[in-house]
């Protein structure tokens, strides 16, 4: 799955001041060395946050569930949840990353 929304995202960044999305991590890893690796094989090129980081964690698990790790969740620009289904969250990104 990061790998199919790194070559998403690339679409998207190549799009400069129009891109149409930003893509985040919340990352569950135990270190920062589990996140370390995981960016480094995953050419993940968007930001992380961690999962100590109790305010904005807590803003994003108030949206509701998320199902399971790792899944993808789509927010409008009002910070409400539009999808939480990863198959639906990756169409509509690579169609945003299109247009």
């Amino acid at each position: 799955m990061t790998k199919q929304l790194a070559s998403i995202n690339k679409k998207n960044i190549k799009l400069g001041d129009k891109k149409k999305f930003q893509i985040v991590l919340v990352d569950y890893d135990r270190s920062q060395k589990g996140l370390d690796k995981y960016v480094k094989d995953s050419e993940m090129t968007w930001p992380a946050i961690k999962l100590d980081q109790n305010k904005s964690v807590s803003e994003l698990t108030s949206l509701g569930d998320t199902g399971f790790i790792p899944n993808l969740v789509l927010l409008n620009a009002d910070g409400e949840m539009v999808s939480n289904d990863r198959n639906e969250v990756l169409k509509k990104l690579g169609d945003l990353a299109e247009s």
